[in-house]
């Protein structure tokens, strides 16, 4: 999670709605509303902060498989990313990664391929299989973030996650710190607080999501140990016929 703009992302309603009742009827099982949204994306570096606007984009392509698009551009520097998922048993099964900075960010390329038959990563830029196993649950580096969203839904306050990064396994844990209230343009919305576990003190993750609006996204707020820092706040998002104003 050190990218400098993406590594927002992507990311209860009551305590009491996780524990079981087997009075109730089961949960359906969680789903995805395609939306379109618009952040701020600011970091800091030293002494020169940049603010930058960002999109992030998640539809539904004709092959049935999802698409979640991050991208964010300016003057001095182009960012994109993408993932191409299926979801299987509720859990997400990335398909294609795609990476690309420019500008002052300097030129970087990168993407994946997920043969789940033959169970490895294609890398294409090394021309070669990444050296380990791909088994179900492995994410990659933005399509974690939508599998955060369906355990969220499925009411787990704990996940890890082993995300292919070039040609290794980073293993990421979060956990639900708190549910409870956000003011926005919109007013008060219900959210619920995740934070990335770290062994280094001096590094912290957290995230945002809105529970009445499918569990979007709304604010991610990082911080490296060496001090510099990354912030992403939605701005406004519309998922199908539901608007939501951010900050």
């Amino acid at each position: 999670m050190h990218h400098i703009i993406v590594t927002f992302f992507i990311l209860l309603a009551s305590q009491s709605s996780l524990a079981n009742d087997t009075n109730q009827a089961p949960k359906p099982a969680p789903s995805f509303i395609p939306y379109k949204a618009s952040y701020e994306a600011t970091w800091k570096a030293g002494w020169f902060p940049i603010t930058v606007d960002a999109s992030r984009e998640l539809s539904k392509l004709e092959n049935g498989l999802w698409q979640l698009t991050f991208e964010a551009y300016s003057s001095v520097a182009d960012l994109h990313e993408e993932t191409q998922y299926s979801i299987e048993s509720n859990t997400v099964k990335p398909q294609e990664y795609r990476y690309k900075t420019s500008g002052f960010l300097s030129k970087k390329r990168r993407s994946q391929t997920f043969d789940w038959e033959k169970q490895q990563v294609w890398i294409p830029n090394r021309d070669a299989w990444a050296n380990y196993e791909l088994t179900l649950g492995i994410q990659d580096n933005l399509s974690y973030q939508e599998q955060i969203r369906l355990d969220l839904m499925a009411g787990k306050t704990e996940f890890s996650y082993s995300v292919a990064y070039k040609n290794r396994l980073k293993n990421y844990k979060f956990k639900v710190a708190k549910y409870g209230k956000t003011k926005t343009k919109q007013g008060l919305i219900n959210t619920v607080e995740v934070i990335q576990e770290k062994d280094n003190s001096k590094e912290s993750t957290r995230i945002w999501f809105a529970v009445d609006y499918n569990y979007l996204l709304i604010k991610l707020k990082t911080k490296q140990k060496n001090g510099d820092s990354n912030t992403i706040s939605l701005k406004k998002a519309t998922l199908e016929d539901n608007v939501l104003l951010g900050f």
